[in-house]
């Protein structure tokens, strides 16, 4: 047999076969083997996006109000008349009691600096009659007086019991002689009745009957005028 015009009869059975298996490899290598153009790229919109939005629908406009031919006037009405507060009542004051003899009198403590014994007294010449002169009270001068004679009722005579009450008022002091010391009381306001007309204005400031005994109220500072 003659091999080679037996090959030569094959590879021209095999050519056709070999040139569309090369054709098919370089169309699977190109990317758009094949097609005829590329196919163009479509945006996508949202559903949303292609709905056309109306417009708004204006208002209507608000029909004229027209105002009442007569109206009536306002009616005002009175404010509930408010109650006064209830004032709170003052505290009662506190006093310190003495006796001129038997009779009760009593200075407000808030103008009592302190309370001493009889202490040497210095006769003024030229003073009131019921000024007794001036004592030295830890080296101050204090002026005495005899609040018995201050009061037109008689005159003080000293003994054991008698006590000497220094006021104050401002800056100056004055030494009140009386015959003993009670006590220290608190009397409310309205424990304390009016001075009579016939007391010097400014002297008294009240009686106080509160107690088993009346006491008058004097006014401290009419002692030092």
């Amino acid at each position: 047999m003659n091999h080679a015009a037996v090959d030569a009869y094959l590879d021209e059975l095999l050519a056709p076969v070999a040139q569309a298996a090369t054709t098919a490899r370089d169309a699977a290598n190109e990317p758009h083997a094949g097609l005829s153009a590329p196919m163009p790229a479509v945006a996508l919109e949202p559903a949303a996006a292609r709905v056309p939005v109306p417009p708004p629908i204006p208002a209507p406009a608000p029909a004229p109000v027209h105002a009442p031919a007569h109206v009536a006037a306002p009616v005002s009405v009175p404010a509930p008349a408010c109650e006064p507060a209830p004032v709170a009542a003052a505290p009662p004051a506190r006093w310190l009691r003495a006796r001129l003899g038997r009779d009760s009198y009593a200075f407000q403590l808030l103008r009592v600096q302190e309370v001493v014994r009889v202490a040497p007294v210095v006769a003024m010449r030229g003073a009131a009659g019921h000024v007794l002169g001036v004592m030295n009270l830890r080296g101050r001068i204090v002026p005495v007086t005899d609040l018995a004679a201050w009061l037109g009722t008689g005159r003080v005579e000293p003994d054991e019991h008698s006590r000497i009450i220094v006021l104050e008022h401002g800056d100056e002091l004055l030494g009140v002689l009386v015959s003993a010391l009670d006590d220290v009381t608190s009397i409310a306001a309205e424990g304390i009745e009016q001075p009579f007309t016939a007391t010097a204005p400014g002297a008294v400031l009240g009686i106080a009957r509160s107690m088993s005994t009346p006491t008058v109220l004097l006014d401290a500072t009419a002692l030092f005028q």
